[in-house]
């Protein structure tokens, strides 16, 4: 081995790793690029009503009223709902915990060569393969 040879791999090393950095120099550019484009707009926010605007407001009976949720429900009355709501929210909470035994196939540790893969490559190191 020369001195050459030894020249030329450092020298190929320098300019393959130079190559990699700038393509991750590179991407990097773009990328950042890309989210600054892709950025969503800045929504301005209103600015605070005085409070001297509300009291004017209240006293002429003009005053907006106060944001509500309506639920329409036929027959049902809000505590209706409401209760039925609890009891939708709390079934769900004890299925979760239960991991919901109903839906599963097997019982839990049932099936404890858990698959075909794993229970024929078990059979091929018990019963090695031979010819007929």
């Amino acid at each position: 081995m020369t001195m050459d040879d030894l020249l030329w791999g450092l020298m190929m090393m320098v300019v393959g790793m130079g190559v990699v950095f700038a393509l991750l120099l590179l991407l990097t550019l773009v990328l950042t690029l890309i989210g600054r484009l892709d950025r969503t707009p800045v929504v301005e926010e209103p600015e605070p009503v005085p409070l001297e605007a509300v009291a004017a407001l209240a006293e002429l009976d003009e005053a907006p009223a106060a944001p509500a949720v309506r639920i329409i429900a036929d027959g049902l009355d809000e505590d209706q709902v409401a209760a039925i709501t609890v009891a939708v929210i709390t079934h769900a909470e004890t299925r979760r915990r239960k991991a919901a035994p109903e839906t599963r196939a097997h019982a839990p540790g049932s099936q404890l060569f858990a698959s075909r893969w794993l229970s024929v490559g078990r059979g091929l190191q018990n019963n090695p393969f031979t010819r007929r």
